[in-house]
């Protein structure tokens, strides 16, 4: 009996040592590191804006029709040499028959919604006084974008990853050590889109000015756009000599 305890006692301490000697190896192999982590950032401005623009077609004698406030708009674009079918596109259009106030003549209402793609502030506004010339003035700035975000993200990795190398060669050579390869490489990014600002018609620019004592006639000032910002983050693990 002592001799049977005697040989299992053998084999749970050889079954021991066999779990513990992977982890024992590993800690004796790593290799010395130290872990790096470095980012890079850039404000950049949107170079595609978006435009909300709403016609509704009048329920009262003698005002302009859908189709024709319509075309306005088109002649307006075509005018500031905008490529309508790139540009514009249709997102919705309906109607509606509503009952007047007080009568029971039923009234047919139409509607469209249109999205307009611009490329910088500067025609944004051109094109939407000379809209508001025409009376239609439902617009709305709803989403700005930068199209070279990839090539934009790429470039700040780089960047982040050279900062990274830097900082860790100056704490390795505090220490008398210097890097060598990296042999660990994470990285993930974010990005800061405002929402846009909602665009005031020129006549309630007006009415506001008029009530600060301000130049009616005069135009409000350049409208600015909200400049979007990327960020790259890494974690770099390099090796140490």
């Amino acid at each position: 009996m002592k001799k049977e305890m005697t040989i299992i006692g053998k084999v749970v301490a050889i079954v021991a040592i066999m779990l513990t000697a992977p982890f024992t190896l590993s800690a004796q192999n790593e290799v010395p590191n130290i872990d790096m982590q470095a980012e890079a950032q850039r404000e950049v401005t949107p170079d595609e804006l978006y435009l909300s623009i709403i016609i509704k077609e009048s329920d009262y004698k003698g005002k302009k029709t859908l189709q024709q406030q319509q075309d306005a708009m088109i002649g307006v674009l075509k005018a500031n040499r905008i490529d309508v079918p790139e540009c514009l596109t249709l997102d919705y259009m309906g109607s509606s028959v509503d009952y007047k106030t007080f009568s029971k003549r039923m009234v047919p209402r139409s509607s469209a919604s249109y999205m307009l793609k611009l490329s910088d502030a500067t025609i944004m506004q051109k094109i939407i006084y000379e809209l508001e010339e025409k009376d239609i003035t439902n617009i709305q700035l709803t989403k700005t974008r930068f199209t070279k975000e990839e090539q934009l993200i790429t470039e700040l990795g780089m960047e982040a990853m050279q900062k990274a190398q830097r900082q860790a060669t100056a704490y390795a050579g505090a220490v008398g050590q210097s890097i060598g390869k990296a042999i660990r490489i994470s990285s993930w990014n974010t990005s800061s889109s405002p929402q846009p600002r909602l665009y005031k018609s020129r006549n309630a620019m007006m009415v506001e000015e008029s009530a600060a004592d301000t130049s009616i006639g005069a135009l409000p000032e350049s409208i600015s756009i909200s400049k979007l910002t990327y960020t790259v983050h890494v974690n770099v693990k390099f090796e140490l000599n």
